[in-house]
Order: C-alpha cells, then sequence, then structure tokens
C-alpha cells in the first residue's frame, strides 16, 4: 500500500496558486468574477490542502527518515503547518466576509495570500527534496 500525500499535495499547490493569480487580476483589472473564480480555487485548495497535511502526517508513521533527512523533514513540516494555519485563517475571513474580500483590506489579503503560496511552494520544493535526495517513502 503506498501513501496517498505524493498525490494529494499537487491539488492544494495548483489550486491555491491559480485563486491567487485570480485574486490579483481581479485586483487590477476591477472584474469581480476573477474574484468569484479565484474563491472557489481557493475554497477547493484549501480542503485539498487539510488532506495533504493529514496525508502527510499518515505517511510520516510509514517513512523511514535518516539522520540525513531529519533536519530537512522537520522544516518541511514546520513550513508546511505555518502555510496551512495562514490559508484557514484567509479561508475564515473570507467566510466571514460573505466569500468577498473587503475593499479596504484587498491588499493585505492579497499579500497574506502571496505569502502562504511562497510557504505552500517553499513546503513542496522541501518535500521534493525529501524523496528524491533523500529517498524518503513510506515502508508501507
Amino acid at each position: 500500500m503506498t501513501s496517498v500525500h505524493p498525490f494529494s499535495v499537487h491539488f492544494p499547490v495548483a489550486l491555491l496558486t491559480v485563486a491567487a493569480v485570480l485574486e490579483l487580476v481581479a485586483w487590477i483589472s476591477g472584474r469581480d468574477e476573477y474574484s468569484r473564480a479565484g474563491w472557489w480555487n481557493q475554497l477547493a485548495g484549501s480542503f485539498g490542502l487539510a488532506a495533504a497535511v493529514l496525508s502527510g502526517l499518515s505517511a510520516e508513521k510509514a517513512a523511514r527518515i535518516g539522520a540525513d533527512a531529519a533536519e530537512m523533514f522537520g522544516t518541511h513540516q514546520q513550513v508546511a503547518f505555518a502555510a496551512s494555519v495562514l490559508f484557514a485563517l484567509l479561508l475564515f475571513w473570507r467566510i466571514g466576509a460573505r466569500t468577498r474580500i473587503p475593499p479596504n483590506h484587498r491588499l493585505l489579503y492579497l499579500v497574506l495570500f502571496v505569502a502562504g503560496v511562497i510557504l505552500l511552494l517553499t513546503g513542496a520544493w522541501y518535500g521534493g527534496e525529501l524523496v528524491f535526495r533523500f529517498g524518503v517513502r513510506p515502508t508501507v
């Protein structure tokens, strides 16, 4: 049996990156339909991120992590949790605002969202290094 973690991580990375791009396009163009599309990508990406974190925690139990990869694994986990917390906060903020980004907070929201995408991509890079450089894989 293989872990679903390597498969599940791609969806939130793609969906949340597209959400950020759509929100930036909405801000620049002033067209709300891009923001609505960004919302749906954000919603799906946030749920996908939760699934990726849960599958990662499950995969950790079945993985052999050598001493040479332990520090990188810790960094991967910390960055992934930071991204998850940030995206959860952004999701709740948006839900509280009835799925619309408040105009007087749009710049702050976008900066935080882009920071979340950067964290997410950084965590993905560390995960790739763990697999392809250190050979970390579930043993099940």
